[in-house]
């Protein structure tokens, strides 16, 4: 299929039939996450200094990014963590704290999405697909950056499909106590518009990381290989361009979206990118990757279905004209292969949406026509089938008022010595029966969103 250049194939073979190496990053605040990882170093590192028979712990290629080198592969079999006393205390360590939510573990290629978005303190970011939750808790981490500011004013909306997937994400993102995120139960591909005071959100960064047939986990999953057939992706296609497409709409100007799937398919990868860039002609663009993971080994995107695929294609996947795959660029996606960094695979492409009040080289014709392809691409809410039904109804959310803050909340926080600047009103619960046993605490831009969508859940 030359998804693999041809001097690589037996490294690639060789990769794919090797287990896959553990992989951890530690979460938090600077200051916690160096005493973590001083620890790690000096008590459970040790043994693998003096050992002629086990790896040594290796800093991820893009690790760069985590300052005080936060994220490691161990590559290690079970045999060798039953047979040593030391690696099985590392083992538990690595449990328990993953339990706190100092620790994440995370296949190293995963962590690759969220760190190319840029994400800063004061960006409101939407995570589409967002279950299990990994690279949203990796997204809340960089929310959470600047120590000096604990509760930003940006914040992360997690969506996904399944209602007992958001319960995990519930569990796995509140260990990082986060005030900055919440969760939506919605088909991420007829995603409602949510609104604040000042109109519909856009979100200046967006995670669109697609369901996938996930042949890049091979290594994770070796069932797979008698599962995989080359018809899933032809299956998957339609749901992930307008999943993508939905993304697009909800992007800022000047924003940027990650489109990432754990396949190896190009019919799942380029031809969804194509289709994107051809659909939002003028409004959007592709970026160059490898400008922000320089010494990360990959293969550019491919600009054509291999030719043995050609018949499991449809004529939309791909571009029938050579001269229109030229001008898209294709090749500043990028694959990312298991042999390369003893990894599972994966691809990953950079959108950037068009600023157009930046843009002063548009002529005014040029403008019109990409202003009416815009108009003919926008969400139509009121036509969408959201299918209500299928979601879970929950109770909806009650912020405190003036009333419950002098009946019972004035006695927890003088029983807590918590300050008297602290905002209440931005407590709030489930039900107003419920007010006393379980409290949660948002940031005032949740509050906003919460209090103004309450028609949405």
């Amino acid at each position: 299929m030359n998804l693999v250049p041809d001097d690589e194939w037996d490294a690639f073979l060789a990769a794919l039939k090797e287990p896959l190496p553990v992989t951890f990053r530690v979460t938090g605040f600077r200051t916690h996450t160096f005493a973590i990882m001083h620890l790690i170093r000096e008590r459970y590192f040790q043994p693998f200094e003096s050992s002629t028979t086990i790896d040594k712990p290796k800093e991820l290629n893009f690790s760069y990014r985590y300052p005080g080198s936060l994220a490691w592969q161990l590559n290690l079999s079970r045999n060798q963590l039953r047979s040593s006393p030391e690696l099985q205390k590392l083992k538990e360590f690595l449990y328990e704290q993953t339990e706190h939510g100092n620790i994440s573990r995370q296949e190293a290629v995963s962590m690759i999405p969220p760190l190319v978005l840029d994400i800063q303190p004061h960006h409101k970011i939407l995570d589409m697909c967002a279950a299990p939750a990994s690279k949203t808790a990796q997204i809340i981490e960089c929310l959470h950056r600047d120590e000096s500011n604990p509760i930003p004013s940006g914040f992360v909306i997690a969506n996904d499909v399944d209602n007992k997937r958001c319960y995990t994400l519930v569990h796995q993102v509140k260990r990082l106590e986060s005030p900055c995120f919440a969760i939506m139960n919605h088909d991420a591909s007829n995603l409602p518009n949510l609104k604040t005071n000042d109109g519909n959100i856009l979100f200046d960064r967006i995670l669109c990381d697609v369901p996938c047939s996930g042949n890049g986990t091979l290594r994770k999953n070796p069932d797979l290989w008698k599962k995989w057939n080359p018809g899933h992706a032809s299956s998957l296609q339609s749901i992930q361009l307008r999943i993508a497409t939905r993304g697009i709409q909800l992007l800022a100007p000047g924003g940027l979206m990650v489109y990432s799937t754990c396949s190896m398919n190009p019919i799942e990868n380029e031809a969804v990118v194509s289709q994107l860039l051809q659909t939002f002609q003028g409004q959007i663009s592709l970026m160059n990757i490898n400008d922000k993971l320089p010494g990360l080994r990959n293969i550019p995107g491919l600009k054509k279905v291999p030719k043995n695929m050609q018949s499991l294609v449809r004529p939309n996947m791909f571009s029938p004209s050579n001269d229109i795959l030229e001008q898209l660029h294709l090749e500043q996606c990028i694959r990312l292969l298991p042999h390369h960094q003893d990894t599972g695979a994966f691809f990953v492409a950079l959108f950037r949406k068009i600023d157009k009040t930046l843009d002063s080289s548009l002529s005014i014709q040029e403008e019109t026509s990409q202003k009416r392809s815009a108009e003919e691409n926008v969400f139509n809410e009121d036509g969408a089938n959201f299918k209500r039904a299928r979601y879970h109804r929950e109770n909806p959310f009650i912020f405190f008022e003036e009333k419950d803050i002098k009946r019972f909340w004035q006695d927890i926080s003088e029983f807590f010595g918590v300050d008297s600047s602290f905002p209440a009103d931005q407590l709030m619960t489930r039900i107003a029966s419920d007010s006393g046993r379980n409290i949660y605490f948002v940031s005032d831009s949740l509050k906003e969103i919460v209090t103004l969508n309450q028609d949405l859940y």
